[in-house]
């Protein structure tokens, strides 16, 4: 997180140092939490609210 912090024009980060910001994964996308029900972690910290559940399931868009 200090190389972001402190960069200083573009700089194209490394794998390892995309893996340390937090976030940064591919399971911080929405899924259906019920019917019109939305969820994803932002942070530690789970997060839900109206949506809509896409055909397959599992993946959702929030209203």
């Amino acid at each position: 997180m200090k190389t972001i912090l402190n960069l200083k024009g573009v700089k194209t980060l490394t794998k390892k140092e995309q893996q340390e910001i937090s976030g940064a994964n591919a399971s911080n996308r929405p899924w259906c939490g019920g019917r019109n029900l939305c969820c994803m972690y932002i942070g530690p910290r789970l997060f839900c609210d109206s949506g809509r559940c896409q055909p397959n399931g599992r993946d959702c868009a929030f209203n």
